[in-house]
């Protein structure tokens, strides 16, 4: 599977550098001075960075190693890197931002994973990327930061360090390297439904970790033992029953889908808008969708149909009228543990 490139790394920077300090000298002739425009020096450097890489699509090592015993990282206090933690910075025309500090961050989303492609190649914070540690990319944690990774579809757990920024396309909040990936057991699927947890290593122990895994364990099956009760079924043996997750044909709604619930991207209206998530199933955006009303206590929470893709929900809030809102939220979704989101400019 083809994933994003990391940050573009070294290359952009490098480039960049470069580029700045190069304006003023200029080489002149009888044309006048040479001026590089801003797009040339981003395509420049894609095109730097796509060429170091001798692999064109991502994978594995040629013969697959078990890793499900491979040891977590284990968290340290560490100096925020001189590398990779900008406060702002931009790739391929989208902005992103660096948050000061990881205490109390909190993720639901997809994780993907990358691995003998950038093996050996530098990471955002100058490290080496190596797919058998158990290191991870993010777009906007501070580096280095250890967190903490529950796999939702098995409940496996890992602990990562992120020294790398990215992914940097699709709807994925994380990237996780090979060996995280195949520990967390979703190396084939590709993708998984993880919960991101930034550990604060001033407060981290074993004792501690092996606590929280402990009752982590005893929530996941007392949650599986549950059943209906015999009044709830009219005397009726109880059993469990999976719950399927409500899907939808392209172009199409579901009738319990009201208009307030769901729009098309061709009758957005214009203005600021804060995109929490981008899914698959219709089900989920809509629960997401009533999770944030409560939690943000906000009305103008939606999901969007998009366009070129029916089966892809947004989930949105907005519209506001200025940044300066769509920016104040957006810190509010990360004190809730929900990411910053994406901003969306009229």
């Amino acid at each position: 599977m083809q994933y994003g490139l990391r940050l573009i790394s070294s290359a952009v920077l490098m480039l960049g550098i470069s580029a700045c300090s190069n304006t003023s000298k200029q080489p002149t002739g009888a044309s006048g001075s040479v001026n590089i425009s801003q797009a040339a020096v981003v395509a420049a450097a894609k095109a730097k960075t796509e060429a170091r890489y001798s692999i064109k699509q991502d994978l594995g090592p040629k013969q697959h190693l078990d890793m499900s015993n491979a040891a977590d990282a284990i968290p340290k206090v560490e100096a925020h890197s001189r590398g990779g933690n900008k406060s702002r910075y931009e790739v391929w025309g989208k902005t992103y931002s660096v948050m000061p500090s990881s205490v109390g961050f909190k993720e639901r989303g997809l994780a993907s994973w990358y691995g003998q492609k950038f093996h050996g190649h530098l990471t955002s914070n100058g490290e080496t990327y190596d797919m058998y540690s158990m290191s991870a990319a993010h777009k906007s944690l501070p580096l280095p930061t250890y967190a903490r990774i529950t796999n939702l579809d098995n409940n496996k757990i890992v602990i990562v360090r992120v020294n790398d920024r990215g992914p940097f396309h699709g709807d994925r909040v994380i990237d996780l390297s090979y060996a995280a990936a195949s520990k967390l057991d979703y190396r084939k699927t590709g993708v998984a439904n993880v919960l991101v947890e930034a550990i604060d290593a001033s407060r981290w122990s074993p004792e501690l970790e092996k606590r929280i895994r402990k009752q982590r364990k005893a929530n996941s099956f007392s949650a599986s033992k549950k059943t209906l009760t015999p009044s709830a079924v009219k005397g009726a043996k109880a059993k469990a029953t999976p719950i399927a997750q409500p899907t939808v044909k392209p172009g199409t709604l579901t009738k319990r889908s009201s208009s307030k619930e769901i729009r098309q991207q061709s009758k957005r209206v214009p203005g600021y808008y804060v995109q929490v998530a981008a899914v698959s199933r219709i089900g989920g955006a809509l629960l997401l969708r009533n999770t944030l009303v409560q939690e943000l206590r906000r009305s103008n929470v939606f999901v969007e149909q998009a366009n070129d893709r029916p089966d892809l929900f947004r989930v949105l809030i907005g519209p506001m009228t200025d940044n300066g809102s769509a920016a104040a939220l957006m810190q509010q979704l990360v004190t809730l543990g929900r990411g910053q989101g994406l901003m969306i400019r009229p």
